[in-house]
């Protein structure tokens, strides 16, 4: 029988090793508790957004008009409660949310709460306001929404105005939103300081692009 030792370099190396083993073991757990808690960080802040975007939507708040009509000009910025014209007589009124959406009278977003099987007041109250418009309203409000929204990244500079004239929903609504909010598009008009024209159907940037 042979028996054979390990020096105490090599024993030394082997330590060394299931310390490092352990080592990013324990670093690779922290990473996935980071990770969880800031999706459920994420998930908080964009619940607290949901609520606060609804509480104008169930009151009956009176919106902010999306149009200076003194200066022709838009100023869209997220959390704030604005009136995007009419559909069918009735006021389209809604706000865009930072987390990305825009949650509106019309179609107003209903929290599912996971594991959940209880209908909260919230949700109740978001059920009759959809019953409250026909199929027809709701899908010209989401056009309107639409619309907004594409303005709104247009402003931010996530759209170009090149896609945005190559965009066959927003050639067709764009005028009848305009008139809805008061937007002169015979006049220059600025979207977030930045100036556009409008003109046979054709959206153009008046000032330099960074």
């Amino acid at each position: 029988m042979r028996i054979s030792f390990n020096s105490i370099g090599s024993l030394g190396m082997t330590s060394t090793f299931q310390a490092q083993q352990q080592q990013n073991s324990f670093n690779t757990e922290i990473d996935k508790a980071d990770s969880r808690l800031e999706k459920i960080e994420a998930s908080r802040e964009k619940y607290a957004e949901f609520v606060q975007s609804s509480y104008p939507i169930y009151q009956r708040a009176t919106p902010t008009q999306l149009v200076n009509k003194q200066t022709n000009s838009i100023n869209i910025v997220a959390g704030v409660y604005y009136n995007l014209g009419t559909v069918n007589g009735k006021p389209l009124n809604g706000t865009p949310l930072a987390s990305g959406g825009f949650n509106s009278n019309f179609s107003p977003k209903i929290w599912k709460v996971s594991g959940s099987s209880i209908v909260t007041p919230e949700q109740e109250a978001a059920l009759k306001m959809r019953q409250y418009y026909s199929l027809p309203e709701r899908q010209e409000a989401n056009e309107f929404v639409a619309v907004f929204m594409s303005l709104s990244r247009l402003a931010e500079g996530k759209k170009s105005v090149d896609s945005m004239n190559d965009d066959a929903m927003f050639a067709q609504h764009f005028p009848k939103f305009a008139e809805g909010i008061g937007l002169d598009l015979s006049q220059p008009f600025t979207i977030n300081g930045k100036s556009f024209t409008y003109s046979q159907g054709t959206l153009q940037m008046t000032d330099t692009e960074d």
